[in-house]
């Protein structure tokens, strides 16, 4: 009968072993202090690190291997399969016991794991989904940003390299993140191999593979995760991520009628679509929202070029309000500010006449200005995205700036704001 070598069973073993927290912990340590150097062997302060945790040559023993000889030998000198899934798979544990808390934890375990995924053998992305299970998820969302930074060439330590590292665990990992990442991605990346590995993972009817004898509940999708369901129709998107272009934030009524009445709103908007039409100033960005908050991506890109990346955290708790706007609630707003100027001006224009003092010219030229650009604020920002049967989705967090996204399909907004938990 062949040997099970895979990650369910390491953890199976590591479960009956008397020290194999603590051997995952020695792997932790040692592997990310030959990240953080950029080592591509482990054993540097070993010694050090083993006799911290109070273990002994004997106490590294498992049906795998010896783990502390392994880390002092090295995996790509003569280490057999056993061996490697047993290092990849401690490290997975390692990070297991201690989860990176937060996007930009998450961030740099992730980038950790995929270079030494890249540059050793220690693989520990191949036993995230078996050690983590559901926690993986933020994981695999920052394995999916390291691919798109690194296919942009903002990750040089990475390179192409580790893009397709990465490209090729979202494509084995059984969990229904990785494959909306995979997905989400296909549309992005520019490396042909990269791509060809997203689009396998992304492929409606896929059915990740399994190692041999792995457990359902690791392996296999949850029921009712197929490929096919859940996604939204013709852009090969997760209900849960939602793409536009950023666009101003609702202002407040007291904002807008000084705004207005000061001609600075009209200003605004001429400045913005000069830039548009003259500059190809653009804000693409995507919206991911899950139980547990909103990830906000974006960028500001200059004649086609990429001149700011930004990725913005939410969580549930901090989150105060998520709404789509299509019926222009301060459409009343709009309409009297509107008619308070050209009142104005007409107002304005008779007393003066009948009073025979002072200048129409410019306080009507004020009226007019205030008119015009509260009508085009309204305009603007509410009728095209309207004639498209699209929505703007706002984001109010308790604390600092809200943020808009226009340009998004009803349905798909309604399905995406439905994942947050309600009050």
């Amino acid at each position: 009968m062949t040997p099970d070598h895979s990650p369910h069973a390491v953890l199976d073993e590591l479960a009956g072993h008397p020290h194999g927290d603590d051997l995952a912990r020695v792997v932790h340590t040692a592997a990310f202090a030959a990240a953080d150097e950029r080592r591509t062997t482990l054993e540097g302060g070993l010694a050090e690190l083993v006799d911290r945790a109070g273990l002994s040559a004997a106490d590294a023993e498992t049906r795998f291997g010896n783990v502390i000889r392994a880390l002092e030998r090295g995996t790509s000198e003569g280490a057999g399969s056993a061996t490697r899934v047993l290092l990849a798979t401690l490290l997975a544990r390692g990070v297991a016991l201690s989860p990176p808390e937060g996007p930009d934890a998450e961030g740099r375990v992730a980038e950790a794991l995929v270079w030494l995924a890249t540059y050793t053998s220690v693989d520990a992305l191949t036993a995230l989904d078996a050690a983590l299970g559901e926690r993986a998820a933020g994981l695999w969302r920052a394995v999916a940003a390291l691919v798109r930074r690194a296919d942009q060439g903002a990750l040089p330590q990475l390179g192409r390299a580790g893009a397709i590292i990465a490209a090729a665990a979202l494509r084995g990992s059984a969990s229904p993140d990785a494959r909306a990442e995979a997905a989400a991605l296909v549309d992005e990346v520019r490396d042909p191999i990269v791509r060809s590995l997203l689009r396998d993972a992304a492929s409606p009817g896929r059915r990740p593979s399994r190692a041999p004898g792995a457990s359902a509940a690791g392996g296999d999708a949850a029921p009712g995760a197929s490929g096919d369901e859940g996604w939204a129709e013709g852009d090969g998107r997760a209900p849960g991520r939602l793409a536009g272009e950023l666009s101003p934030p609702p202002r407040g009524p007291v904002a807008l009628v000084l705004l207005a009445a000061t001609g600075i709103l009209l200003a605004m908007h001429a400045a913005r679509l000069a830039g548009r039409f003259l500059l190809r100033y653009r804000r693409p960005a995507a919206v991911e929202i899950h139980p547990r908050g909103v990830t906000v991506r974006s960028r500001t890109e200059l004649f086609g070029r990429t001149l700011r990346e930004q990725e913005t955290y939410i969580p549930v708790e901090s989150l105060l309000r998520a709404t789509r706007e299509v019926r222009y609630p301060r459409l009343g707003l709009y309409a009297g500010l509107v008619a308070l100027g050209l009142g104005t001006y007409l107002g304005v224009s008779l007393l003066v006449d009948g009073a025979r003092a002072g200048s129409p010219e410019l306080l009507g030229m004020g009226a007019l200005v205030f008119a015009f650009g509260a009508a085009l604020d309204f305009g603007l920002s509410h009728v095209e995205t309207a004639a498209r049967g699209r929505c703007r989705v706002v984001l109010v967090p308790r604390k600092g700036p809200g943020v808009a996204l226009a340009g998004i399909e009803r349905a798909a907004a309604d399905a995406a704001l439905s994942r947050l938990p309600r009050a």
